[in-house]
Parts: C-alpha cells; sequence; structure tokens
C-alpha cells in the first residue's frame, strides 16, 4: 500500500488525484514556501522534485473527492492552512525530511523542511470540510499585513523627521563623527533613543503591535527556512529555485536576521542624515520641514538600499534583503569567500567543493533589548544581561586576584602556561580523529606560525631585529609543504596514498626543525606541531570504530 488520495485546495479551486505517497510528502514540504495558489504550490515543489516541461500536478481531476484510496486520503487546503493527513504511508509533520528526486527517480539525498506555525495539521478527516470553512474564515479577517509598507515607508520616514526636528532643532551643527568627543557621543545617544522609540513603539498601522515585535515575529521560522536551504545547497551542489516576488510567501514574508542587522543600519542612516537636515534647515516651520524631509528621506533610503552593503563585496542592501525574502542563502565558493591567501585554512576552503555561506550577526548592534535578535520578552533580555554581569564580575574577581598574587601569563589569547598557541586552537590530538580534523588542526596552528614569522624576534646571534627574508622563505616553504599534505591527502587513495604522505610529512617535520633553528623564540611552537605532524598517520586505537584514514569514503574529495 503506497498510494493516496490528494487532494488540494486554495480559495478559487481544488484538485485531487491518486498518488504515490511519496510524492505527497514531497508536496507537504513544500508547503514551507508559503503557498496560497495551487499555482504557488506547484511552483514550490521544484525545491524537491526537478522540473519536467509540465506541471507537478498534470494529470489531477477538478475536485475534492475524498474517499480514501489505497494507504489513506491526504488533504491539504491552501487557504485554510490546513493539512488533513490519514495514511499509513506519511503522517504531517511541522518538520521533517524528504528524498530529493532528479526528475527520474528518488535520490538518497534527504532534505529538510520547516513548517510555520500557521499550519494546522490533524489526521482526522472527519467533517474535515467545516474545519476548513472556519479556518478560512478566521484568516479573511483581518487580510495579511503588509509590516514593510510601514517599516519602510512613510511612517518610518515621517517619525524620524518629527523626531529629530524636535530633538535636534535648538542644538546647532551636527557633531563630527569622532568616537572620542563627547558632543558625539551625546548626539549618538540621542539618534539611539529616538530609534528605540521607534522599535517599541505601538502602532495601529501595525495592528497595536511595535516594529520589533512585527520583526521578530517569524525570526526563527524564516532562519530554519535558510537553513534547510543551506543543506539543500550544499548536498545537490546547485542553489535551490528563491520564492517569486510576486508570491505570497515573498510578499508577506517574515524578517529573517539578515533584514534586521541591515534594517538597523538603514534606520541610523536616516536619522543621522536627518540630524544634519535640522542643522542646515531647522529655522522653517515643523510642518514645512517634516514634509520635505519625507521627500529627501524617500532619495535617501532609495540609494542607500541600491549601494554596496559595509564590505560585502558586490552585495547591496537590497539584494541581502530579498535573498532572505526569496530564501535563497548568501552562496559563494571557497575561492571566493577566502579572507587570507596566506592563511592555511583558507587555503583548505579554497580547494573545498560545494558553496560556502556567508552570515549577517548583528554584533554591531547596539546593547538594547530593543535591538535584540534573540529574545522576545524584556524578561528574557535581562535575565541574559544578568548573566553577563555575572561573568564579568568573577572575570574581573579572578584577574585581581591573579595581579595580587603576581601571577602572569606570556602573551596574550588563552590564558594558560601550558598551552604553547595563543591565537589559535585544536582539540589534544587523538587517534581516534578523522584524517581530515587532523589536517585542520594543523592548518589552524600553522597559521600562527606564519603570522609569527612576519614579526620580529629574537635570533640565535642577536635582540629585536626586523624580520630577516630568510623567514620570508620559510614561510614559502611552511604554506609549500602544506599544501602537498592538502594534495597528497585528497588525491591519494589506499596503497599508495601512505608511503606519498609519509614522504611529505618527513619534508614538513624538516621544514619546522629550519624554523626552530632560525627563530628559536619559536621553538616550543615548532616542538608542538612536529608531534602533531608526526603522528598525523597514527592508527585509530583497535576497540575505536573510527573509520580507517585511507578508506575511499573517508578521504576528502
Amino acid at each position: 500500500m503506497s498510494e493516496v488520495r490528494l487532494v488540494i485546495r486554495d480559495a478559487t479551486r481544488e484538485i485531487e488525484a491518486c498518488q504515490h505517497g511519496s510524492f505527497a510528502e514531497r508536496v507537504l514540504a513544500a508547503l514551507s514556501a508559503e503557498p496560497e495558489t495551487i499555482q504557488e504550490l506547484d511552483g514550490a515543489l521544484e525545491r524537491f522534485i526537478v522540473r519536467s516541461d509540465h506541471s507537478f500536478f498534470r494529470g489531477f481531476s477538478p475536485g475534492s473527492d475524498d474517499t480514501p484510496y489505497d494507504a489513506g486520503l491526504v488533504i491539504i487546503d491552501l487557504a485554510a492552512r490546513l493539512v488533513i493527513c490519514d495514511s499509513s504511508y506519511c503522517a504531517a509533520a511541522p518538520e521533517g525530511s524528504v528524498t530529493y528526486h532528479n526528475g527520474e527517480h528518488a535520490t538518497e539525498i534527504h532534505l529538510n523542511y520547516h513548517l510555520s506555525d500557521d499550519w494546522l495539521l490533524v489526521e482526522d478527516a472527519t467533517d474535515w470540510r467545516a474545519l476548513a470553512e472556519e479556518r478560512r474564515r478566521e484568516r479573511r479577517l483581518p487580510p495579511p499585513l503588509d509590516a514593510r509598507a510601514v517599516l519602510y515607508g512613510e511612517p518610518l520616514l515621517q517619525f524620524i523627521a518629527e523626531q529629530c526636528f524636535e530633538g535636534f532643532r535648538d542644538r546647532g551643527p551636527a557633531a563630527k563623527e569622532d568616537y572620542h568627543d563627547p558632543l558625539y557621543q551625546r548626539e549618538s545617544d540621542l539618534i539611539r533613543d529616538i530609534h528605540v522609540r521607534w522599535m517599541m513603539t505601538r502602532r495601529d498601522d501595525l495592528r497595536a503591535q511595535t516594529p520589533r515585535q512585527m520583526m521578530l515575529s517569524r525570526r526563527p521560522f524564516t532562519g530554519d527556512s535558510l537553513q534547510d536551504r543551506e543543506f539543500q545547497w550544499s548536498l545537490t551542489n546547485q542553489c535551490p529555485p528563491g520564492l517569486p516576488p510576486d508570491s505570497a510567501g515573498y510578499r508577506f514574508a517574515g524578517f529573517g536576521t539578515h533584514e534586521m542587522v541591515v534594517y538597523y543600519d538603514l534606520v541610523r542612516e536616516l536619522l543621522w542624515h536627518c540630524r544634519r537636515d535640522v542643522a542646515e534647515r531647522g529655522d522653517v516651520a515643523p510642518e514645512q520641514f517634516v514634509e520635505k524631509e519625507i521627500t529627501r528621506l524617500g532619495q535617501l533610503r532609495e540609494e542607500w538600499l541600491d549601494s554596496g552593503y559595509s564590505d560585502c563585496g558586490d552585495r547591496t542592501a537590497r539584494s541581502i534583503i530579498h535573498n532572505e525574502r526569496s530564501r535563497i542563502p548568501e552562496g559563494q565558493s571557497g575561492l571566493e569567500a577566502m579572507i587570507d591567501d596566506d592563511c592555511p585554512l583558507c587555503q583548505m576552503q579554497a580547494e573545498m567543493d560545494g558553496p560556502v555561506f556567508w552570515h549577517l550577526d548583528g554584533s554591531h548592534l547596539d546593547n538594547d533589548f530593543a535591538f535584540s535578535l534573540w529574545h522576545e520578552t524584556y524578561e528574557e533580555w535581562e535575565q541574559e544581561q544578568r548573566k553577563w554581569e555575572e561573568f564579568n564580575r568573577r572575570f574581573e574577581a579572578t584577574e585581581a586576584e591573579k595581579k595580587c598574587l603576581g601571577v602572569k601569563y606570556p602573551g596574550d589569547g588563552y590564558a594558560n602556561p601550558d598551552v604553547v598557541w595563543k591565537e589559535s586552537f585544536s582539540a589534544p590530538h587523538s587517534p581516534d580523529q578523522p584524517l581530515l580534523m587532523r589536517l585542520f588542526a594543523i592548518g589552524a596552528h600553522l597559521g600562527e606560525l606564519i603570522v609569527d614569522l612576519k614579526e620580529p624576534g629574537q635570533r640565535p646571534s642577536s635582540e629585536q631585529y626586523i624580520q630577516s627574508p630568510v623567514d620570508g622563505d620559510l614561510a614559502d616553504r611552511l604554506r609549500r609543504v602544506f599544501g602537498n599534505l592538502r594534495d597528497g591527502v585528497r588525491s591519494t587513495g589506499v596503497g599508495q596514498g601512505e608511503p606519498v604522505i609519509r614522504f611529505i610529512l618527513g619534508e614538513f617535520c624538516d621544514t619546522l626543525d629550519a624554523v626552530r633553528g632560525a627563530r628559536p623564540d619559536l621553538g616550543l611552537k615548532c616542538v608542538d606541531l612536529r608531534d602533531r605532524v608526526q603522528r598525523f598517520l597514527e592508527p585509530p586505537n583497535e576497540s575505536s570504530e573510527a573509520p580507517d584514514p585511507f578508506d575511499d569514503d573517508y578521504l576528502p574529495s
């Protein structure tokens, strides 16, 4: 028993057919795109099935026959956000995974999905039509809210113009951007206060919600959806299709982390621009200033959204927002993501197959509840602040006690006298570690060692000195031998791999000995890294079930 009767309804039509249960599962997963129509659902299925030249619902008949067939009955009412799944083959769940279909057959790739909280999932099909009609009525009143018309539109611009005029009209010229200038700090505080008021004020045009509440309401679902698409891209090596801009899922999409961070920067830019306009044009009546300032701020908003965002390459603020609303991850190749071509780990990254994903984290946002991305209530945020205060208190007390005792640790970074590495970290070597993780650990510490070679240090025959060309040559040798080790691990197979890699490891140890001889101040690091290199091919413990380091399924491709 593997087929089910599948009924699909939207606000204007309904179709049904007997389909394999796996197809019904993929249709359920496609609800993660928030479709409102059968046509949008058809497009959303491209996430999970490669499309041929026709609709996925070709062969469906008009109607909603709810007679169970074979393995049962699945009814999807898009307008009611309702799923009835009475089947022995599949079950409806708010999250899960389905197998990816390549257009010819199902593959072994499992793709995750998450449904929003709007969906009601039930098993009992008894009197389902009455339930569907009740939910349709509830969703029609009120209709969906386009919050962005408020958050980006004239309501925002008017609020900024009025608040800045009132707050800065008697303060003269704007302070120059200088974080050490008390006047600039005071103006920054006033700008922040206006921003906080905007985020925390309940508005009728947001149905008695604050902008902050509106933006946070669907952030978890948006984040889960984007992560699912990143996972899919990694497995299929193809960017999954995004939501069309005219779809309901796009038009009424919730805010995600990326858009919330970009929005914060946009509002700050508009606030500072308006503050400067007040200094130049603040001698007019408030109504005149606000009316003209709304137009000026609207033009600035469009220019800012289309300009390059921060130091994010070719990305604009508008493109970042669009991609998140479309559920298109910010993906790029490992080579494009490389920051430092001298870094061994960056070099490893550049050689990786598949995409590397880019994210905004909001680390530069003010530490106010109004801008917190992770706490829905003030109580949650306040509890987190108390934890940080306690952590800082204990840290400062510990540091004060160390100072009284005269305890000093060499250098910065990891304050442990038994750890030679100060700017990098890896787990202690274990014979059960996968080969790629051993390579990663060596690369992490090698990056620190190469940076050290670029800095002045102690030579056997002199005091402090300016970097010698010898050190540059040693850094090049280290990069080259690590590159050979990466190539050896990636390209060799069972039987022939071990002799080749052992030869490279020997060259690696010789190079570390040369570094130690030229730079005694780096001797401890060279010794520790040499030990890791020597143990690189150490076999797993006999009791361990770790895979053979030279197994074809284990080696990185």
